[in-house]
């Protein structure tokens, strides 16, 4: 505990130049990719390429998880509450959702760290000219929202951080091969797509190894089912595949950075292991590196309370 005090004290202006430049070295050792984005506001998208509209509600930056897409966030951009709109009128808010990299329509890379995607967020920050936003992450893109708000904290509002915690994961070694994340993983790159004509193919082939329709519609929404075109992934599997363990960077941006010290809203579901309040762990890596964070459960008769809560603390 003395330790982690001591790495978290304000450091001399000296150290903390040297902190900024090694954690410029770790963001910049890939480079940026050019995520690909779309714009929601006032309830609508806006065209595609259209550059960020004007308004006095500090934008959002809204990122999916593993195999997600920014398509599977488009309903939560256009919602009232979120960028405006019908019945929301004056209340309009830039909401961009974002394919992370490997993902999506955005770029392929060999690199698949926590730094590297944390640094192309900013990189899309200062393209579509936001000098700061709330971020909301679920999953790999929470993993991704808490690296770059513990590196670049004045560029980050506030965080909402869905069913995800700043700790190590690993799979437990008893977890059955039907949802660990690696097996899916393998299963999807050991289909032989030119042998295949269509998504319904794909979801009939995969269904010995990956039982659970639901598991196995989310992954399809990979496949780019194009007509008269041949089958193929959008997401970059091999290296998802690759890389699955090697995202848990937290125990290190924990000795080289300051407490994040902005509102932090971490989202649990009822059954979820991802976020355990009450296990030491995570409490001390929450409480450490976001010490003014609160924690949510969405399957509770509170969950009402911590929404209008968490509304207000992000100034939504």
């Amino acid at each position: 505990m003395a330790t982690r005090r001591l790495r978290h004290a304000r450091l001399p202006s000296s150290i903390s130049v040297l902190r900024s430049q090694i954690l410029r070295r770790y963001l910049s050792s890939s480079g940026p990719v050019e995520l690909s984005h779309r714009i929601a506001f006032g309830g609508k998208d806006l065209a595609v390429g259209s550059p960020m509209p004007t308004s006095d509600k500090t934008p959002m930056l809204v990122m999916h998880g593993l195999l997600g897409q920014a398509p599977n966030l488009r309903s939560f951009t256009l919602h009232p509450d979120v960028s405006g709109g019908k019945g929301a009128e004056g209340k309009e808010r830039a909401v961009v959702r974002v394919d992370l990299r490997n993902h999506g329509n955005s770029p392929h890379s060999p690199v698949m760290t926590t730094d590297a995607m944390a640094g192309d967020l900013i990189h899309l920050m200062d393209r579509l000219g936001i000098e700061t936003a709330v971020v909301l992450g679920h999953s790999l893109g929470g993993r991704i929202a808490m690296a770059a708000a513990l590196c670049h904290p004045s560029r980050i509002h506030s965080l909402i951080i869905s069913d995800v915690a700043p700790v190590q994961y690993h799979e437990h070694p008893k977890t059955s091969p039907y949802t660990s994340l690696r097996s899916i993983l393998d299963s999807l790159m050991s289909l032989d797509l030119p042998k295949l004509s269509n998504r319904r193919e794909a979801f009939e082939a995969l269904a010995p190894s990956i039982p659970s329709d639901a598991i196995r519609n989310f992954a399809l929404m990979n496949l780019d089912a194009t007509p008269n075109q041949p089958l193929r992934w959008r997401c970059n599997l091999p290296i998802l595949s690759k890389t699955v363990n090697n995202w848990d960077d937290f125990a290190r941006m924990a000795a080289e950075t300051s407490p994040y010290e902005k509102p932090t809203v971490f989202v649990r579901g009822g059954k979820s292991t991802y976020i355990l309040p009450d296990n030491p762990g995570h409490k001390h890596a929450m409480t450490t590196m976001f010490p003014k964070h609160q924690v949510g459960c969405l399957h509770t008769p509170e969950r009402e309370r911590f929404r209008k809560a968490s509304v207000e603390i992000i100034g939504m």
